[in-house]
């Protein structure tokens, strides 16, 4: 587990991969996506204000949360609880106000491509919290403090609780995670026993699910980026990568981090599975201890992930059970129209919401 990286957003990477990996090392997730897509020519995502500037069925950009008072989307679920314009005012853009007056700083416990994270106090309670601090002039920054606000409320969503701002930089303090990175995790554990790692996918397949059903896709999903609390509750953070979609909508933009990137990101044409793809792709390195597509490249990484058949047998695939075998495999299908639905990762992990009674539970897909 030597190689395990630290947390870096899937657009800053340098190439780590070498030839000779353990099949049972979970190898740095984070070659740049952005710098392969740059030299290959494919589209690029193109952050744009206004949601009117997307085309009919494909986003290519930012869609942020309407404001107080607006239509809602098609889908009842999507968009349902948010109120851009009717959050606490602590979380919104634009206030002046020094972080130095509330908060005291202490050391870096995080650094990412825009920015690092900071342990601070408040000073009126006493109360830690983690402070994100990203350099102005990224437009995905205001996106992600728009859908930090968009999703704030579930419990498995890295709470907002503060934004500030200066000349240079913005300032997102939010919850503390002191149980850490799952990432830190797995590399102390190793190998998953089934059950553990089945209990891992089923909490953060429920924070996922309401993503999708408030009409938001990570597009990022990795250990690095799934926190844990004391108690070892499963919170997801770094919505930098995160987009708004609507039912019929496709994105393009060739963003994440390759090694979890499901194959049609990189075909330029997908929706919310692909963040399906991703947590099977670390269901995987929890069982295993390594993940599934490997290169010395990213050519050969995105080659493997479009071609190469997997197979969950043999090996140490023996002493994993036939029903987490099956899970994978649907999970990690390039037929995005069979790869599993929520209600059928839910009902494998054995927790509530399984498929209709009047169901078979082959057909319980999207």
């Amino acid at each position: 587990m030597e190689n395990l990286g630290k947390k870096r957003k899937g657009v800053d990477i340098s190439v780590t991969c070498q030839k000779d990996v353990s099949p049972f090392t979970v190898v740095r997730s984070h070659l740049s996506l952005e710098d392969y897509s740059r030299r290959k020519k494919k589209s690029r995502e193109i952050v744009v204000e206004d949601a009117n500037c997307c085309r009919k069925s494909v986003i290519t950009g930012v869609v942020t949360a309407p404001p107080c008072g607006s239509a809602r989307s098609r889908s009842p679920g999507r968009g349902l609880k948010r109120k851009i314009g009717c959050l606490d005012s602590a979380t919104r853009l634009g206030r002046k106000k020094k972080i130095e007056q509330d908060y005291e700083m202490g050391e870096v416990i995080g650094k990412g491509k825009f920015g690092s994270v900071l342990l601070c106090r408040r000073k009126l309670s006493g109360e830690k919290h983690a402070c994100k601090t990203l350099r102005k002039g990224e437009e995905i920054i205001h996106r992600e403090v728009e859908i930090m606000q968009h999703l704030s409320g579930h419990p498995g969503v890295v709470t907002l609780k503060a934004v500030y701002e200066d000349a240079e930089s913005f300032y997102l303090v939010m919850e503390l995670c002191s149980g850490g990175r799952l990432l830190d995790q797995m590399a102390r554990v190793g190998r998953y026993p089934e059950q553990q790692a089945a209990n891992v996918i089923k909490d953060l397949m429920l924070v996922i699910r309401y993503c999708h059903e408030m009409g938001v896709v990570h597009r990022d999903i990795k250990p690095e980026n799934v926190l844990l609390t004391t108690s070892g509750q499963v919170k997801v953070s770094d919505f930098g990568l995160a987009m708004r979609i609507s039912d019929g909508q496709s994105l393009t933009g060739v963003v994440g981090s390759p090694a979890y990137v499901a194959p049609e990101v990189l075909l330029g044409d997908y929706t919310e599975k692909v963040d399906v793809w991703s947590v099977g792709v670390l269901l995987h390195a929890l069982l295993m201890g390594g993940l599934p597509f490997q290169g010395d490249s990213l050519e050969s990484i995105f080659s493997a992930i479009k071609e190469e058949n997997l197979e969950f047998t043999g090996g140490p695939w023996e002493f994993v059970s036939q029903p987490a075998r099956d899970l994978l495999s649907r999970m990690m299908t390039r037929d995005v129209s069979a790869r599993a639905s929520m209600d059928f990762i839910l009902h494998r992990t054995h927790i509530e919401e399984p498929c209709k009674t009047n169901q078979k539970q082959a057909d319980c897909y999207y």
